[in-house]
């Protein structure tokens, strides 16, 4: 079929010489058909000169929209490999106009299990899931694509579809556990962040496989590893200090605290609390009816001690306060009432024990209010399959994780329990 020479190719370019007063240049895919016959495929986006490696030929991972770019460039790659397949299989002259007229359609191209980019579809699911589901889901798929970029530049193997085998998934758990660079520097996750990761490549191959996407692929040597963990929770004698701090002095910290108690008492995440607004709240039934962002699942809330006080203060509507700055600053809540007992954090690397001693208010945050709601309502006596419902949890495994009794309290649990029936009876 091809006639030339030189076979049609396709790359990341830039105009050298064309760069704006601010130092931007547009960024295109370059198509070669030959050495004479070429276009310019617009990406959208302009970068600074200084963000591109012109001896990789590609844009340095500096630049602030590098995901993003990313993304967009692996799309009309994939779009240009697809069309390039098409016509070497039905002998069509891939011309320039030929392309760019197919870049116009929107022509879905049979291919070859071989031939699938696992990053482009990646790419493509995140972008197919991301109307459905929460932004701390979307981030978490983006975790995922990001771990499988630096695990390609790690790894012995290519990373495709074929190669998710034993060998992958080995490679692949020790580079989590011992090479993957967290936000924060440190190298290498723990055990449930790791288990994280192998979870959602599972959910995006079994989707792949759930369209016919990709023929069917063993993934029963996958396993999602975790463990046990150890966060904390704060007793209602600790929540109720909290509540009766004088925090006149200070606003932010005064609505952070707000926010810290009504989640403690509704069990709401904090992506459920930042948009917690008076259409989600019944002040007659004294309830919060709302679709859980995380689950799409609906739950009824009953709004117990403190929380109808607090929300009736700010007319229904929490104040907002992005999760980074609670995070940073709920801590001091804990620290002012001196919650200063020693709590070892115990945590496993791949076969390596890695035990951490905090003060207990340093290791308060968000997920401390859903933890401490189902803690010490469990503990209160209520019935765990009904506190599910309210929590909006799926299964009693799920559910059991978020309650933290030690062995003292189950067994005083126990005694007033058969106390309380020998009463009755």
């Amino acid at each position: 079929m091809q006639h030339n020479s030189v076979m049609p190719k396709f790359f990341t370019y830039i105009k050298k010489d064309y760069i704006s007063k601010t130092g931007h240049t547009p960024l295109y895919v370059r198509y070669n058909y030959d050495r004479t016959k070429r276009t310019l495929i617009a990406t959208g986006y302009s970068i600074k000169f200084d963000h591109w490696d012109d001896k990789k030929k590609c844009v340095k991972r500096a630049c602030p929209e590098y995901d993003e770019i990313e993304i967009t460039l692996n799309k009309i790659n994939l779009r240009l490999s697809n069309i390039l397949n098409y016509a070497n299989e039905n002998e069509i002259e891939p011309t320039v106009d030929f392309v760019l007229k197919e870049l116009a359609t929107e022509r879905e191209y049979e291919q070859k299990q071989a031939r699938l980019d696992l990053f482009a579809m990646l790419d493509k699911y995140i972008e197919e899931k991301a109307p459905f589901v929460s932004k701390d889901q979307v981030k978490d798929y983006k975790s995922l694509r990001k771990h499988l970029i630096a695990f390609k530049e790690y790894s012995s193997q290519p990373i495709t579809f074929r190669n998710l085998n034993l060998k992958f998934y080995n490679e692949f758990m020790d580079y989590l556990f011992y090479k993957a660079i967290k936000p924060d520097g440190e190298i290498g996750l723990v055990t449930n962040s790791a288990g994280k990761i192998v979870r959602m490549l599972k959910g995006f191959v079994n989707y792949q496989m759930a369209k016919g996407t990709i023929p069917t692929i063993d993934l029963k040597c996958f396993k999602v590893v975790e463990e046990e963990t150890d966060a904390i929770y704060l007793s209602e004698n600790e929540l109720e200090k909290i509540y009766n701090l004088n925090l006149s002095d200070d606003k932010e910290l005064e609505e952070i605290r707000d926010i810290f108690i009504v989640g403690c008492f509704t069990g709401l995440r904090y992506s459920d609390l930042s948009t917690l607004n008076p259409e989600h709240i019944d002040p007659t039934n004294e309830v919060i009816n709302l679709k859980q962002r995380k689950v799409h699942k609906a739950v009824v809330i009953p709004m117990i001690d403190y929380v109808p006080t607090i929300l009736k203060k700010y007319n229904y509507a929490l104040p907002k306060v992005s999760s980074y700055k609670f995070n940073e600053r709920v801590k001091e809540l804990g620290e002012r009432i001196k919650l200063t007992q020693k709590v070892e954090i115990v945590r496993k690397k791949g076969n390596t024990r890695v035990v951490d001693i905090y003060k207990k208010h340093e290791l308060m945050s968000s997920h401390t209010c859903r933890r401490s709601f189902c803690t010490n309502m469990y503990l209160s006596g209520f019935p765990a399959e009904e506190l599910m419902r309210i929590s909006g949890h799926k299964s009693p495994a799920a559910f059991m994780r978020y309650i933290k009794v030690d062995n003292m309290q189950a067994a005083n649990r126990l005694k007033a329990l058969r106390n309380s029936l020998i009463k009755q009876s």
